[in-house]
């Protein structure tokens, strides 16, 4: 009878790792090693525009409040898309902000990319913040955010197998 019976310890830590397994499955799928876009909702559409004003659609991507695509007037640049989008979210890495284009050419359409550095505005020449219709921009996460989230779920599975060792090794001491 007294084999069936868990002391006291190694119920608590048992107890703890059942508790404690919810948390880690969420930080799995929303954190963690899942893909971390901020609000990958379905699809957006914002409309910033006085009635009557010239405008042109553009997208913004990644790590900002509200990616979506934009309506916009014609003179919006960059800087303003962004504020528009709520703003960069924390980890954004604003150092190397993608810019794709679509150009026409005698040849067909072709893509072009450029990057841009908004963490030093000042030196950024005035063309490369121009907007133009169908621009896409795309704001990636710093490799802190991969580094942390991977932190975080190593940390937790070492908490979760601790407490598992302790579990067996009491059980186990009776």
């Amino acid at each position: 009878m007294n084999t069936l019976r868990l002391p006291l310890r190694a119920f608590a830590l048992l107890a703890l790792v059942a508790l404690s397994a919810p948390a880690v499955v969420a930080q799995l799928v929303t954190g963690g090693l899942a893909p971390t876009m901020p609000s990958a909702s379905a699809a957006s559409y914002f409309y910033v525009s006085k009635p009557g004003e010239l405008t042109m659609q553009v997208n913004i991507w990644g790590f900002v409040h509200n990616p979506g695509r934009y309506e916009v007037p014609t003179s919006t640049d960059l800087i303003q898309l962004v504020s528009y989008a709520g703003g960069p979210i924390q980890d954004a890495k604003l150092d190397e902000v993608k810019v794709t284009r679509f150009l026409k050419r005698e040849t067909g359409i072709s893509r072009g990319e450029f990057f841009v550095n908004l963490d030093e505005l000042s030196k950024v020449e005035q063309a490369k913040l121009t907007l133009y219709p169908g621009d896409t921009i795309y704001i990636e996460h710093t490799s802190w955010l991969s580094i942390r989230d991977a932190f975080a779920v190593f940390g937790s599975v070492a908490i979760i197998t601790t407490a598992v060792s302790q579990v067996i090794q009491v059980t186990r001491n009776k």
